[in-house]
């Protein structure tokens, strides 16, 4: 499967259930998120915008509305994605804005049918994986690591929202 095809697999309304653990504190904590995923193309505004002279092959917008069990107030965010061509359809890099004018550079892999993105950071590095269950169903998983010492991991089954139900 190209990196492009997995991308447009991604867009659309999508309800998490989350379970993040905090290592250093011992702490696990579960959340939701509604997330709406746009696929957008490479000749998207947003998308050549965020390439910065590099040749897109497609983006993503992705708006997240999350809570965390304990918290009263929903986290609003809104990020993009956009991946960089390169010789290898399966391996590249990504450029990820987070809204607040970061803009982090990543690379990913795709393995056997999952998404492998790494982020890093001044302190360490993320690694999140993504794969397909179903069409409507994903699951994803993140391990965040501080000074090379695991400090977060967490797990995340997703349903996709507002699909038909087949025809019997």
């Amino acid at each position: 499967m190209e990196i492009v095809n997995f991308f447009e697999r991604l867009a659309g309304k999508w309800f998490s259930q989350r379970t993040t653990h905090y290592l250093a504190r011992k702490e696990s904590r579960a959340g939701q998120s509604n997330l709406q995923i746009d696929f957008l193309g490479p000749d998207s505004s947003e998308v050549k915008q965020l390439a910065n002279d590099h040749s897109p092959l497609c983006g993503l917008r992705i708006e997240q509305d999350s809570r965390m069990s304990g918290d009263t107030q929903n986290v609003k965010s809104s990020s993009l994605v956009v991946v960089l061509a390169d010789n290898d359809a399966e391996r590249g890099a990504l450029r990820i804005s987070q809204g607040s004018g970061v803009v982090l550079t990543g690379e990913f892999a795709l393995e056997n049918e999952v998404l492998i993105i790494r982020t890093p950071s001044a302190n360490g590095d993320a690694e999140e994986r993504l794969w397909f269950v179903t069409p409507n169903l994903r699951m994803r998983t993140s391990v965040v690591k501080v000074d090379d010492e695991v400090q977060l991991t967490s797990f995340c089954s997703e349903i996709r929202m507002g699909v038909a139900r087949p025809a019997k």
